[in-house]
């Protein structure tokens, strides 16, 4: 028989018919998981300023796949006690066709007719609420059924709906449409101190927490008659992550993805995430009864805990593979390498996996099995010490790796270039610029290599430039909601008032190489070839150097002790050696 508890925590998976939306209908369970987003808080402002203003308006609802779009309209059509869209026709799934004979396109075009050139400012009444995907409106208003849609095509250019940086989506009063894009939101918010992960850890406290009205709980409390609960990893994995410790170290590991891999995170994709900590995609019963050997026992065991699971597997979802490239055993120091040499030389790792599984529900292994004993099979052993390590961080006692300082850095400058204060960015530029200069080559100052392919000699040109933040934006104090995961810094040459500038995006990966750089890293090619944005950058940057007026050159033979200048003057060009 199937076990109740694990079809429960199945209703978390994409694959099931609970993440399905219906406009018609909210049951108690989609209810219950519902938590409210400053998305949600902006299409309500947004929904009464409409109902208040105008009787004619379609408001796109845009966004990615499984980021709540429909969610939203289901609760707010169903479940809201202001009742904002009781006027409105929804729909909700704007990649589907209404015929066999018509395609996604055809039907969106039948559907939106009230708002197409011809229609759009009758007055009609209509006011209707689409959730869209990014990718189908842009194919819908550059499709040939499109053309019709000028003005809405208009709308969303004009708003930049498709823009990598957010731009506000208030409410318009010239307009028939209207947008909020969840696109503009992360799942997490910047603030001074870092990261406010508000949404998460109340989406994590509704599958956790101790009350009866959370179905997830209820379904574990019925486990508690199962005869083989002492020996699941599930039901222990489940009082596990009960722990706000580890709901926060896991939360933590989606704001690196996000960050770091610049992964785009839906509430779908966080709820399967969930249910993949819990529940091993080979999971099963009877590989933990009574009758399985202890080595296989102990193994499938510690291969189906969540500090496992949030780590070990491949090619479980896209999130899962993002987070585990973040894997605290990727991460090689001196300490590391101590502590693993030494776990590998103890005889007996009981009191180790003791001290190390005190306080979890993982613990209950020390009566069931003798650690002992199997700890002593090299496989077996290496098993318990990955285990034991990723336990270990999931309970903070790690230090953060060299990564992780940085990222905490990287999120200082979101935050400040976000909240309107670039002026904090002094010495993010000061790094860009020395990344810059020292791209091919370190050299003096304000001095830039522009052609290395000879055998003999370096070229180089002087360039001085100017960092062009901007001084004049609004400071935003406290969270910042709406936010984008890239730095944006540009620069210009140096005392021109020409006011052309160059514009670099960096992420994540890109400010690692810049700080490695700012600690003596030199870039290689592979690094080059990874970077290529930055490459492009450099050599637009190069183009405000003094290269057609005076050139460097210097021999790549360190001996030599000489370099010539070549510059221009009245008379034409002279040579020089200095």
């Amino acid at each position: 028989m199937a076990c109740n508890f694990i079809s429960q925590l199945s209703k978390l998976r994409k694959q099931s018919a609970e993440s399905v939306e219906n406009t018609a209908a909210f049951d108690s369970f989609k209810e219950y998981l519902h938590v409210e987003r400053q998305v949600e808080i902006e299409l309500r402002s947004l929904l009464r300023e409409i109902n208040e203003k105008q009787e004619k308006c379609l408001v796109l609802l845009c966004g990615s796949a499984g980021d709540g779009k429909s969610h939203l309209i289901s609760y707010l059509k169903n479940s809201d006690p202001e009742h904002l869209l009781a006027d409105f026709e929804p729909y909700n799934d704007a990649t589907e066709s209404s015929e066999p004979t018509l395609t996604s396109i055809d039907t969106l075009a039948i559907k939106l007719a009230a708002f197409n050139d011809e229609n759009y400012l009758v007055q009609d009444g209509k006011k209707m609420i689409i959730a869209i995907n990014l990718g189908t409106l842009n194919n819908f208003i550059d499709s040939e059924k499109g053309k019709a849609f000028s003005h809405l095509k208009e709308y969303v250019e004009k708003n930049g709906i498709f823009s990598d940086y957010s731009k506000s989506s208030e409410y318009q009063d010239d307009s028939v449409f209207q947008h909020i894009s969840f696109s503009d939101y992360q799942v997490f918010s910047l603030n001074e101190t870092g990261t406010q992960t508000m949404f998460l850890e109340e989406l994590f406290k509704k599958i956790f927490q101790e009350s009866v009205d959370n179905p997830f709980y209820t379904a574990y409390l019925q486990n508690n008659n199962c005869p083989k609960q002492n020996r699941c990893p599930v039901r222990h994995n489940y009082e596990f992550m009960m722990d706000d410790t580890h709901q926060k170290a896991v939360i933590k590991r989606i704001v690196e993805a996000v960050l770091m891999n610049k992964s785009i995170v839906s509430t779908r994709d966080v709820l399967n995430l969930v249910y993949d900590l819990l529940v091993h995609p080979d999971f099963n019963e009877n590989k933990i009864g009574i009758g399985t050997s202890d080595t296989q026992f102990l193994t499938n065991y510690i291969s189906w805990t969540t500090p496992m699971l949030l780590n070990e597997n491949e090619d479980i979802s896209p999130l899962l593979n993002a987070i585990r490239s973040h894997d605290i055993l990727k991460s090689r120091n001196a300490a590391g390498d101590e502590n693993a040499t030494r776990f590998h030389s103890l005889e007996n790792i009981k009191h180790e996996f003791n001290q190390v599984t005190l306080n979890s529900p993982y613990n209950v292994l020390n009566a069931l099995t003798d650690v002992s004993e199997l700890g002593k099979k090299t496989e077996l052993k290496k098993l318990i010490y990955k285990f034991s390590v990723r336990l270990e961080d999931m309970n903070g006692r790690i230090p953060n790796s060299k990564q992780q300082n940085r990222l905490d850095e990287y999120i200082k400058y979101l935050y400040f270039q976000n909240s309107g204060n670039e002026r904090k960015l002094g010495e993010l530029y000061t790094a860009t610029k020395r990344a810059v200069l020292f791209w091919n080559g370190r050299f003096d100052d304000d001095y830039i290599c522009i052609d290395d392919t000879n055998e003999e000699f370096w070229v180089l040109e002087q360039l001085t430039l100017k960092s062009m933040i901007n001084k004049s934006s609004t400071q935003i104090h406290g969270d910042i909601q709406r936010f984008s995961p890239l730095l944006k810094l540009r620069f210009a040459k140096d005392q021109d008032q020409s006011g052309k500038s160059v514009e670099v995006r960096v992420d994540f990966a890109l400010f690692e190489l810049i700080a490695d750089m700012r600690d003596g890293y030199r870039p290689t090619i592979q690094d080059k070839n990874i970077h290529a944005d930055f490459v492009s950058f450099v050599q637009q940057l190069i183009e405000f150097g003094n290269k057609k007026t005076r050139v460097t050159i210097v021999p790549k033979d360190s001996g030599s002790g000489y370099r010539a200048v070549i510059e221009e003057t009245d008379f034409g060009f002279s040579f020089k050696v200095v």
